[in-house]
């Protein structure tokens, strides 16, 4: 994958402490755990070092405090290649996480954002030309909303697609909905998105008609969006386009996931994140068409959770581009259905 293509990413920085557990607890239940793991970790970081392993240069933002969860931080990022420029220490602690991970491979996790909260508008000023001279830029709800928020306008008055990830979900401010390119959820996100009251229904194609009920309030009240994308666990991922002209009548695809033993689900759908978002934009000067681009994105980010979600821990498991024709072997999604 070109190295030339930019993705500004607007991070955060957790110190992840896992523990693994046969189940997760009961309400006031005490239990041993059968493991303890602890690594760098939080959205924007692990979608950071996702796409710069599938061969994107990337630039991130991140706050972080002045401790040895920082120093670690640096570490990695330096190790990985990644330009530490815009990585803002502030007095105090960094972020920090708690995990309890199921034998089943679902999890509970507890953070504690720290410096992740104190960037403001003002530090993403600092890099407004990092930002005008990307191609794409990411951003999620564990950092500094307003700093978000200043970042896609920045990039979306430069006419610069932006991906937003609204998780831990709250409502964006006005700024977002009106500088929002993409829009990725996950389950539950998805249900305080669109408005539909849980519990959702588990089975496709139900789900999908709760989904496409609520469709038109959503593009109404995100007017700058133009594609929704939903990850649905091991049911697999749907996604939504404004204008169905460009994708020859088609509006939307649901794509399974493919059959895995979960092992660690932590971090599966950052792993989504940055093999959507990588294969998305490596097709953006091919003559694919926009309706086989976005399956060929789907097949990707399917592949790429599913290898995390099938494997210990985080950090070790974001793949690498020179693995991925295996990786694509190994983990084969099911068959695309397009939604008329």
């Amino acid at each position: 994958m070109d190295k030339a293509v930019s993705v500004f990413v607007l991070g955060n920085h957790v110190q992840a402490c896992c523990w693994h557990v046969q189940r997760l607890p009961k309400a006031g239940e005490t239990f041993q755990a059968t493991g303890l793991s602890v690594e760098p970790g939080g959205k924007g970081f692990n979608v950071a070092i996702g796409l710069r392993r599938l061969g994107l240069n990337v630039q991130v933002m991140i706050g972080c405090g002045q401790d040895g969860a920082a120093q670690e931080l640096l570490k990695v990022l330096q190790h990985e290649g990644l330009s530490t420029r815009h990585v803002i220490q502030f007095p105090g602690a960094s972020g920090w996480g708690a995990g309890l991970i199921g034998a089943d491979g679902q999890n509970a996790i507890a953070v504690y954002p720290g410096a992740n909260l104190l960037l403001a508008p003002s530090h993403v000023q600092t890099a407004k030309a990092q930002i005008e001279a990307s191609q794409l830029v990411y951003g999620q709800f564990e950092t500094s909303v307003s700093a978000v928020a200043e970042a896609f306008a920045i990039a979306h008055a430069a006419g610069i697609v932006t991906v937003l990830n609204p998780s831990p979900w709250q409502q964006p401010p006005d700024s977002l909905l009106h500088s929002t390119h993409t829009v990725l959820v996950n389950e539950t996100e998805a249900q305080a998105l669109l408005g539909v009251e849980a519990p959702w229904p588990s089975e496709w194609p139900q789900m999908q008609t709760d989904i496409e009920s609520q469709l038109t309030t959503f593009w109404q009240g995100w007017p700058a969006a133009q594609q929704l994308v939903i990850t649905l666990g091991e049911q697999g991922a749907a996604m939504y386009w404004r204008e169905p002209a460009s994708h020859c009548g088609v509006r939307g695809l649901y794509m399974p996931a493919p059959a895995i033993q979960a092992l660690d689900t932590v971090g599966a759908g950052d792993a989504f994140a940055s093999g959507f978002v990588a294969t998305w934009l490596a097709q953006q000067n091919t003559a694919m068409s926009n309706l086989k681009r976005c399956q060929v994105a789907l097949e990707q980010a399917h592949v790429c959770g599913a290898h995390l979600a099938a494997t210990q821990g985080v950090l070790d498991a974001l793949p690498h581009a020179a693995q991925m024709i295996e990786l694509r072997e190994r983990y084969r999604p099911g068959q695309a259905l397009s939604i008329a």
